[in-house]
């Protein structure tokens, strides 16, 4: 399997994350206004995000820092990938406040979706978000994720999204957002 170490599309840069760039997430997710969005939420430790760097850093996690114009603003990830099953969990988060509620956030979703399923192959996500968290509901279901069975009353619920999902959404994206 090719190791992708950058991914551009959709006017954004996906950098893979590299061992001198761990402390600048660690800040950032570290920080309340990332922390609360978390279902771990307790303050990580230079060691421990280390120790984390080294399990996650293989073919089966891509950890990306987002850039935009040069400017690191925020994480884009897809782990645990099980390739057998052509499956795994993404997640992103958007640090930079001046691009929290702009669109930037969907460049970089299609950005990542576009490599999840013609890159790497495959065939559905599952993600997790917490109930409360809705601009990450509103955010996901637009592109393509399906809140699964029996997840009400449940805090982490699970939405998953196959890959004719993602391209059913992808075209009337790319249409709104200019692409």
């Amino acid at each position: 399997m090719a190791r992708f170490n950058i991914v551009e599309g959709y006017g954004v840069t996906l950098r893979r994350l590299t061992s001198d760039k761990i402390e600048l997430l660690r800040h950032w997710r570290n920080h309340p206004k990332i922390q609360k969005y978390m279902e771990y939420r307790e303050e990580i430790t230079p060691e421990q995000q280390i120790a984390w760097f080294n399990r996650i850093d293989n073919e089966n996690n891509y950890y990306f820092i987002i850039e935009i114009d040069g400017k690191e603003i925020g994480c884009i990830n897809i782990r645990d990938i099980d390739y057998e099953k052509g499956e795994g969990e993404p997640g992103i988060f958007i640090w930079d406040d001046d691009y929290l509620k702009g669109r930037i956030s969907y460049h970089a979703g299609l950005c990542m979706g576009d490599f999840l399923y013609d890159n790497l192959g495959l065939r559905r996500c599952v993600i997790h978000i917490l109930s409360n968290n809705q601009r990450s509901i509103h955010y996901h279901k637009s592109l393509g994720y399906k809140l699964s069975e029996n997840q009400e009353g449940i805090f982490n619920q699970e939405y998953s999204r196959t890959r004719e999902d993602y391209r059913l959404v992808r075209d009337e994206l790319k249409s709104r957002l200019g692409f």
